[in-house]
Parts: C-alpha cells; structure tokens; sequence
C-alpha cells in the first residue's frame, strides 16, 4: 500500500494545535471493500484528527511543573476516517495532557482522555504517548526516532458489540466481543536534507513500523508492517 501523510503542528499563546491525516492508495480508483462479505478490495481510505491543547501554566500564569513534570493542559480531539473505505466514522476525545521534561528526548507527552463515539452509548477511556528524539554526529549523521502509542486495555462500554451500526451491517450477528485496542507508528529518520545541503527537518528519509491490534475495535483484525517513507517538512 502506499500512504499519504499530511501533518501540521503549531504552537500557539496558550498552547498548541496538531492536526494530520493519513490517505491510503490516494493516487488509485477507489472501489468498495466489504470485510463482512469476505470480498477482499483495494480501496482508499482516510484517517486522522485535529487536537488543539490549552496549557494551564500559560492560562493561569503560575509555573506548575514538578520534578519531571514541566506543564499539564486540556486535550481535545476529532478523530475521524473511512473505516476500510466504506464505513466512515468519527471520535470525541476529551481530557488532560501532561508534558514531561525526561533527559534524552525532545519531548514526551502522555495523555488520559475519555473516547466518545456517537454511534455507541457511552464512553471509552484511552491511554496516549507521544515522543522525539534527536542524535546528531555531524552533518552525515543526524537522526530523528519519534512516534506515538494509543491504546484502550479495558473492554470498557464501547466494544464492538455495542456499535449500532456495525450491527445494522451484519445483521445483529456481530462476533466481535470487546473494545480493546493498541495502535503505534515509532518512525526512525535520516536527515537527508541535512546532510545535503546543511539544512535540517526539511527532507528526511527511513522506515515507520505500523502496528495496530484490534484495529478499528474489531478483534482480531490486527495490523502490522514496515513501511519505507520519505518526509518532506515546509
């Protein structure tokens, strides 16, 4: 498959934004692929999200970091796609984000929001991570390692049992029997650009691992594979 990636971040008086989209085959005619009839069709799809963030240090004026513990800020987020190319769907997640100041990284944040899915009565809990970091040995030799890690352990009220309109699908005969997930894509990058031309983060090239169990709630239909990338920052 190949993947389109459209990412933008921007910091902003009292806090930040990041927003990006994933477009899978974006360059292929797209045709319906039914995972219950047990067709198998190549398809594009779409997911991603928004997620602004409000930092309570900026907001109130007080410096709250402790220890390894620089800020604390409430998270939002829209995260919507096209399931397997035609189911699309749509999440609310809301709660706090914690950045933390950890020797080595550029940063590392972790998150605790509650999932809300409109389509299921009512709401998930989900773990986050996020996380960069650099290593430079000259003009040849500098490296990014970043990525994220989602997840959900608990079956929560959200599993796929609930999921109206996954029942409408299938005829109420859904199998699936729990809302676990665990979704994660570390990137390692050589700057390319870097070493080139002397100019960093603008071409960057090497391999992303995607893994996603439980993808989409539905059990066992897990995902994982190397993907080779090329990255193109402005």
């Amino acid at each position: 498959k190949t993947t389109m990636t459209i990412e933008h971040f921007q910091i902003w008086e009292y806090g930040n934004v990041f927003f990006y989209y994933d477009l899978t085959e974006p360059f292929t005619t797209d045709r319906d692929e039914d995972i219950f009839g047990g067709k198998t069709r190549q398809s594009n799809q779409f997911f991603g999200g928004i997620a602004p963030t409000l930092s309570l240090s900026k907001v109130t004026g007080k410096d709250l970091s402790y220890g390894w513990f620089k800020d604390v800020s409430l998270r939002v987020e829209l995260e919507n796609g096209s399931g397997y190319g035609v189911n699309n769907f749509r999440n609310y997640f809301y709660g706090l984000q914690y950045d933390l100041a950890v020797p080595g990284f550029d940063f590392l944040s972790v998150n605790t929001v509650a999932r809300d899915n409109p389509l299921s009565p009512g709401v998930g809990f989900q773990l986050g991570a996020f996380w960069q970091i650099s290593n430079e040995w000259g003009q040849w030799s500098r490296f990014r390692f970043m990525g994220f890690v989602a997840t959900s352990p608990w079956d929560g009220n959200q599993g796929a049992k609930e999921n109206r309109r996954l029942k409408r699908l299938t005829g109420n005969k859904l199998e699936f029997d729990n809302g676990k997930y665990l979704t994660t894509q570390p990137q390692l990058l050589w700057d390319i650009g870097y070493a080139l031309w002397g100019k960093p983060m603008r071409w960057e090239i090497g391999t992303e691992y995607n893994y996603f169990w439980n993808r989409f709630q539905l059990k066992g239909k897990d995902e994982s594979a190397w993907q080779l990338m090329t990255k193109v920052s402005f």
